[in-house]
């Protein structure tokens, strides 16, 4: 197949606007595509070469980049430069190279040649390329693929290896366009979606749905190695509501400050442990490894529990911060010393061949005590059953007491299955912070900043913030925040976004406030907020409390926690946001 198609397809999607337009652009492609080809065309239009989790990093900096433009023009690197600064865009600018060449005669043939399996194959190789030299060689590979490039494809490989490709679509619009070629209707996407969420790789759903229909995408399961997507829990404020929701009983459970893991254990012994976004991070907690290994009875298996700062001796849990501590490349054996760690355990999803996402709580829950040898640090999660709104009430006090941060209220129903990607009703947050009248925190995601004044001169002064909507797949802003950084964090600000800056609006970003820089969707904090207003300004819960009016936070302050564990379709939904504004006003659903 060739790339060029590909490359059509990238730009007749960046140019389109609304989201049936996108979802008939990607079926053309999807229909244009061989079968051997589709599993890495679907990963092409994530922005990947190969599923997330598999971790596969071009490691291609702007500035080598740029030096493989100069080599493959044949011009000057300042040259480029000064391309690069007229057209804001590195791909825009080996494009607009390119095509001068073409119409001067002296690029030679720039007839469409490159394969999609010739481009796949040789960013494999300038992803492997490592060691001394392997800069060098990194740079000779991708100057050859845009030797042999027309002007379009130049465009989009470049971004592709500098991470910005920027097409207006996520996961779910390439979902919708795979049901409507393959099944004839995109009311099958949520088969699909499962199929994602419990496997994490398009490729393999795409490829499933090709060679067997949507029969054999049902038949998919979770399998040791693969990420399953975390389930999420909505939030409420009060007990009584929360057992209304849950059949009148369920399990709190302590809900710990700290990072959230799954741990696989596949067929060869081997453990490699994910966060929820799907890093892998087994170098950076191997004291929780050695743990799983000597705890961990099933020979293949998948679980879940909260990596927690942890002093076993005294029984205290430690903050946040101090887990987060552990990330680091570096110094791994003394900041395992320095700040040990427990895993307090709460799922079982996989165990020995067999796919225990669809047993109810209880059944999981039962098959994890079986699963695990415990021990000081690695625990099952404090849970008891309740069913009145006192005993709940007392479970969250003493869950705050014995230094977590609330509850996470399970339900016990028998259709209580683990909904993968899915934030439901059947695991509900009761946490500290939604207990004050006042006060709410939230997880919203960067995108956009405004230049700074004063003392802030030289960095960012604040941050618009937006939540995620995803039926339209869109990051719908909520209000800008400038309070609550320290002068060190603000100092950082800039380098922390700048893989993230975008000279123009980013097409899933829905604002109707500007900002002096955007970002593309990839940074989530936590803000703390007095309170939640309607705004004629904002468009997180647009039209659905009021007509011509959205949400926006009054007095936001940064708590101080950045989520590097979420991703940005992670963050707090808008409909959370409209629920936490209906809970503190009582206020009924727009008619």
């Amino acid at each position: 197949m060739e790339y060029r198609v590909v490359a059509e397809a990238y730009r007749d999607l960046e140019e389109a606007s609304g989201r049936l337009l996108l979802i008939n652009r990607m079926a053309t492609l999807l229909t244009e595509t061989p079968q051997e080809v589709l599993p890495t065309v679907c990963y092409l239009c994530q922005g990947l070469i190969a599923p997330e989790f598999a971790a596969v990093d071009l490691g291609m900096a702007e500035k080598l980049a740029l030096r493989a433009v100069a080599t493959a023009t044949g011009v000057e690197t300042s040259e480029v430069i000064a391309t690069l600064r007229e057209a804001g865009d590195l791909g825009q600018a080996a494009e607009q190279l390119l095509a001068e060449q073409s119409l001067t005669g002296t690029a030679g043939d720039r007839q469409p040649r490159l394969q999609v399996a010739q481009v796949v194959d040789t960013l494999h190789q300038i992803a492997s390329a490592e060691g001394p030299g392997s800069q060098g060689r990194k740079l000779d590979l991708l100057a050859g693929l845009l030797a042999l490039a027309t002007p379009l494809e130049a465009r989009y490989l470049l971004r592709l290896v500098t991470g910005s490709l920027r097409l207006g679509i996520g996961t779910p619009t390439i979902l919708d366009a795979l049901a409507q070629v393959y099944t004839g209707n995109r009311k099958d996407r949520p088969v699909l979606e499962r199929a994602y969420n419990i496997c994490c790789d398009l490729g393999l759903v795409a490829a499933t749905l090709a060679s067997g229909g949507l029969t054999a995408v049902e038949e998919m399961r979770v399998r040791a190695g693969n990420p399953v997507r975390v389930m999420l829990a909505q939030r409420l404020s009060e007990a009584d509501e929360i057992l209304a929701r849950l059949g009148g009983q369920c399990m709190a459970e302590y809900k710990y400050d700290g990072m959230r893991l799954q741990a696989h254990r596949t067929t060869d012994g081997e453990i490699e442990l994910f966060t929820r976004r799907q890093e892998r991070v087994s170098t950076q907690f191997p004291d929780v490894i050695e743990l799983l290994q000597a705890g961990l009875g099933p020979r293949e298996a998948i679980l879940e529990g909260e990596v927690v700062a942890y002093d076993a001796a005294a029984g205290e849990l430690r903050p946040f911060q101090e887990v987060m501590f552990r990330r680091r490349k570096h110094g791994i054996a003394e900041a395992a010393r320095d700040v040990p760690v427990g895993l307090f355990c709460f799922e079982l999803l996989y165990a020995d061949g067999e796919d225990l996402t669809r047993l109810p709580y209880l059944d999981r829950r039962a098959r994890l005590a079986e699963a695990l040898t415990l021990s000081d640090r690695l625990r099952l999660t404090t849970a008891q059953e309740v069913s009145t709104a006192p005993a709940l009430d007392a479970a969250f006090e003493q869950a705050v007491a014995d230094g977590s941060e609330g509850l996470v209220c399970k339900s016990v129903g028998s259709t209580a299955i683990y909904q993968a990607g899915a934030r439901g009703w059947l695991w509900i947050k009761l946490k500290r912070d939604y207990r004050t009248e006042l006060a709410d925190t939230v997880d919203l995601v960067v995108v956009g900043a405004y230049n700074g004044r004063g003392r802030r001169r030289g960095t960012y002064g604040a941050v618009l913030l937006a939540a995620y909507n995803p039926e339209e797949e869109l990051y719908q802003t909520v209000g800008r925040c400038g309070t609550g950084f320290s002068d060190a964090e603000l100092a950082a600000l800039p380098g922390k976004l700048a893989p993230f800056t975008r000279t123009q609006l980013p097409a899933r970003v829905d604002s109707r406030v500007p900002a002096d820089v955007w970002f593309e969707p990839g940074i989530v904090l936590e803000v703390l907020s007095a309170e939640l207003t309607l705004s004629p300004n904002h468009t997180a819960g647009w039209g659905q409390l009021k007509d011509d009016a959205g949400l926006s936070m009054r007095f936001p302050r940064f708590t101080g926690r950045w989520r590097d564990d979420k991703e940005p379709q992670d963050a707090t939904t808008t409909q959370q946001l409209v629920e936490l504004y209906r809970t503190a006003r009582r206020a009924p659903a727009n008619s």
